[in-house]
């Protein structure tokens, strides 16, 4: 039962005008703001300025390479992870990205110490100390022992390259 049916039904529409009688109402466009256009869409040219050939926009990240190890860091770095796998595989999670990344810049202040040619056994056993302390529950003794069994393998070292 459409509308006519039931206005029909009721009594119909007293005074109404008939459809064909009535005149034609415009109909109402409504306009939805557009939300404000992104800064780096406005850099963007529209199709038409384009030519008609559309454009991708791409997004560039700049690409951070992390440059290539020197030798003598990598001979450090195979002297300072020596006989530590248990340790750093016993460790948390959180525990061993601190232990990693205070290893890889203990390993690079003691490179630049070596490749400036001013080794000094004190600096280098201070900084491994330093270093070492960061294993969770290991006896002192120990991580003195193999600080200075460390040291004594980057001097040598240190006196070869020389």
């Amino acid at each position: 039962m459409d509308i006519k049916d039931k206005i029909e039904k009721i009594g119909g529409l007293e005074g109404a005008v008939p459809e064909h009688e009535r005149p034609a109402m415009p109909e109402k466009k409504v306009e939805v703001e557009k939300p404000p256009m992104p800064e780096w869409k406005k850099t963007i040219p529209t199709e038409e300025e384009a030519g008609k050939k559309p454009l991708v926009a791409a997004v560039v990240h700049p690409i951070t390479e992390k440059p290539a190890k020197s030798e003598t860091l990598v001979k450090i770095e195979k002297i300072l992870e020596e006989d530590l796998e248990a340790f750093y595989f016993s460790m948390p999670p959180e525990a061993r990205l601190t232990f990693k990344a205070k290893g890889e810049e203990t390993a690079s202040k003691i490179e630049k110490m070596v490749e400036t040619g001013k080794v000094i056994a004190r600096k280098i056993l201070k900084l491994l100390r330093v270093w070492l302390k960061l294993i969770p529950g290991v006896n002192k003794f120990f991580l003195e022992q193999e600080a200075k069994i460390k040291t004594d393998e980057i001097v040598s070292l240190a006196e070869k390259k020389k």
